[in-house]
């Protein structure tokens, strides 16, 4: 059964979790839902790391950027 949203948003503030929009599909989803799960995170231009949304699609994607920029890095 998945839980309502508004359910896993109360979760993150009384525990502690970030509760932020994924940056691949934008949905908003808190930190205790990758907390014990591998997900895929977007390494950014200035080095920095973008946790991605446990969704599988959203995962691909973030692993399909970060191959295209590996590979644009070694051309360059």
């Amino acid at each position: 059964m998945r839980l309502p949203r508004h359910l896993h948003k109360l979760w993150a503030r009384v525990f502690g979790y970030f509760w932020l929009p994924c940056p691949i599909c934008g949905e908003m989803f808190g930190g205790h839902e990758i907390a014990n799960v591998h997900t895929e995170a977007i390494i950014g231009l200035n080095g920095h790391v973008y946790a991605v949304c446990p969704a599988l699609k959203c995962n691909r994607e973030a692993t399909i950027l970060n191959l295209k920029k590996r590979l644009a890095s070694v051309i360059n």
